[in-house]
């Protein structure tokens, strides 16, 4: 009796001493923890997963995710993937197996894990990478995202960031794939439009929809967008700029001057400059522009 009482201390001793290596590995060990001097000679190299491997520990799935983590955060993705290999998909797995794809170099494959996991936030940077490479791809992603949400009932506001990455990307899609510009554009605004609906006095939604509108054609739309904008944020170097160049599409030339040096008047206080000429309007916006002075 007492060998198999002695037995279940070894096992349990040594099973805290790898929880705790195995929690030292996945909160950083050779991140933040490094820093300290005497840390890394001590503690850093191979023996928390030597270790699971030779108990059979690394068969319990925590521990393998445990362990994965700490492999993500030493840059070891071929390790990492490894141990998750075995794991069945659920949030935690599909997240990490999403950094293992974004330390290889994988964003499509990185968006898929994260839309699986619903971790927005870290499919941001996956976003970017992909839209900039393929727009297409991430466009129909980050819609994924959405209808992923929508069936957890997200924050209104996780929501809202998804619409806004939509049209951004739509809007990248249009320069893209100038043939399908007008499609991009509209689908560009009906997102920037669903993401004002849930955050009505988010700037960036204001300015990037007001932008689009104005693409579109659409002055009264961009014109209320930027004015809007301007009262949410009233020293809004960028709302400025838009309600001048709405005012001057519009013909009032009086108000787009006014709007203009309000605008610069900002600009210098923010150390920042104006130049709506270069702000990647259509040909007619800059010749409004023109005719205003």
């Amino acid at each position: 009796m007492s060998a198999v009482r002695g037995a279940f201390v070894a096992a349990g001793v040594l099973l805290a001493v790898l929880a705790l290596a195995v929690q030292l590995v996945a909160d950083g060990l050779f991140g933040s923890l490094a820093v300290v001097p005497s840390l890394p000679h001590a503690l850093a190299g191979d023996w928390p997963f030597a270790l699971a491997a030779r108990t059979g520990l690394d068969r319990i799935g925590a521990v393998r995710i445990a362990l994965a983590r700490g492999a993500v955060v030493r840059d070891e993705p071929d390790r990492a993937a490894a141990l998750l290999a075995p794991l069945p998909a659920g949030a935690e797995v599909d997240d990490l197996r999403g950094r293992v794809a974004l330390a290889r170099h994988d964003p499509e494959g990185a968006l898929r894990e994260f839309a699986a996991a619903g971790d927005f936030i870290a499919a941001s940077a996956a976003i970017d990478a992909l839209a900039a490479r393929d727009p297409l791809a991430a466009l129909t992603i980050v819609r994924d995202f959405e209808r992923r949400l929508a069936q957890r009932s997200a924050s209104p506001e996780i929501s809202a960031e998804v619409d806004w990455r939509e049209g951004q990307v739509a809007a990248a899609a249009a320069y893209a794939y100038p043939r399908d510009a007008l499609t991009y554009e509209r689908a560009a605004l009906a997102a920037y439009e669903r993401a004002l609906a849930r955050a009505p006095n988010e700037e960036k939604y204001l300015l990037n929809a007001a932008f689009v509108a104005l693409q579109l054609d659409q002055v009264g739309v961009a014109r209320d967008a930027y004015a809007r904008a301007a009262q949410v944020v009233p020293n809004s170097v960028d709302a400025f700029v838009g309600v001048a160049v709405t005012s001057a599409v519009g013909g009032d030339c009086s108000a787009a001057r006014s709007a203009l040096a309000t605008a610069r008047g900002f600009a210098r206080e923010q150390r920042r400059t104006v130049d709506p000429l270069g702000a990647g309007y259509a040909p007619a916006v800059r010749a409004a522009l023109a005719r205003c002075g």
